[in-house]
């Protein structure tokens, strides 16, 4: 199968690995350091599940035109990224090439129609924890690496499939689901509530969970993220507060999310993709979701600073004796 993939950070750069060593035709987009580290050393691989780190020669190239038309582009930019990574697309694009979006947030497959056509576009949804450790080098730390792939209409076709034996052949486990959204929004409402959480409260899952306030807002999140997606048609399941406990009770007590990482280190947020689209859509269908609104306000100037590349805002400093 040839395979492009745009985005090499965390997502792209594991699975595009996991997919080049399995024997498939797989070409990395890239850019800046990154770019000229894989460039120059290839791209290393540090994972929880090797016992020591490997490094891959692979093609790596920061023009789509460089490919040409390929078989499957696995599409695994941050959310913010999406419209302009999207201008990439037309060149890897022939009439049966699937677009796979294994990215944060359930807005993508939409902004990805627009721009390919919705035939070409495919849901999905990863469970992983991984990231850009320095340039050229990604980091696996946990997760299951499970992979839940699908085409939107629902139908199980032969492109799906031979996208899922893809996957299966690098050995993480991967469903082809006739209900892509369904199991994209199932993810959506956990990250979304995990993010929100751990950002808003610079803690990792494990003291949230000891306060049972804390966490009782933090299946108020999954909730009004559900109570949206019902509203906006999508056929969510009740009873998502026990499955994000479950989940949430199923993380080390030490997890963070990528929104906290990004905060920390000062990084734009996926928090348009995560809280604000909650927002948005409440606000469209009339939905109440004032603990995601109360998220989004209270991260949103951390994040504004971010795209301006501005320091972040001061901590506060008592103003009276201790």
């Amino acid at each position: 199968m040839q395979i492009a993939v745009v985005g090499a950070g965390g997502i792209g750069g594991y699975y595009g690995a996991l997919l080049h060593q399995a024997g498939h035709d797989v070409t990395f987009l890239a850019r800046g350091a990154h770019l000229a580290a894989i460039r120059e050393r290839g791209l290393r691989v540090e994972s929880v599940l090797l016992p020591a780190p490997v490094s891959l020669r692979v093609r790596v190239t920061e023009r789509s035109e460089d490919i040409g038309p390929v078989d499957l582009v696995l599409f695994s930019v941050k959310s913010y990224d999406t419209d302009t990574a999207a201008a990439l697309l037309p060149a890897l694009i022939a009439d049966k090439t699937a677009v796979l979006t294994l990215q944060n947030g359930v807005d993508n497959v939409d902004r990805l129609s627009e721009r390919v056509g919705r035939t070409h576009v495919f849901g999905g949804a990863c469970y992983i924890f991984t990231a850009i450790a320095s340039p050229g080098v990604i980091s696996h730390t946990g997760g299951s690496r499970r992979v839940v792939l699908g085409e939107l209409t629902g139908e199980l076709t032969a492109r799906g499939h031979a996208i899922r034996d893809a996957f299966a052949a690098t050995g993480v486990p991967v469903d082809l689901s006739p209900q892509i959204l369904v199991a994209m929004w199932e993810k959506y409402l956990f990250i979304t509530a995990q993010g929100g959480m751990t950002a808003l409260t610079r803690l990792p899952i494990g003291p949230i969970r000891q306060s049972p306030a804390t966490m009782e807002m933090y299946l108020d999140v999954a909730s009004e993220v559900a109570a949206v997606g019902r509203a906006h048609g999508v056929p969510l399941p009740d009873g998502e507060r026990a499955r994000v406990q479950r989940a949430a009770e199923a993380l080390g007590p030490g997890s963070y999310s990528s929104l906290y990482t990004d905060l920390v280190h000062g990084r734009r947020m996926e928090l348009d993709a995560l809280p604000g689209h909650t927002m948005r859509l409440g606000a469209r269908y009339r939905v109440p979701t004032p603990v995601c609104r109360a998220i989004y306000a209270a991260l949103l100037p951390y994040d504004e600073a971010a795209q301006r590349g501005a320091p972040q805002p001061p901590r506060p400093v008592a103003d009276h004796p201790s």
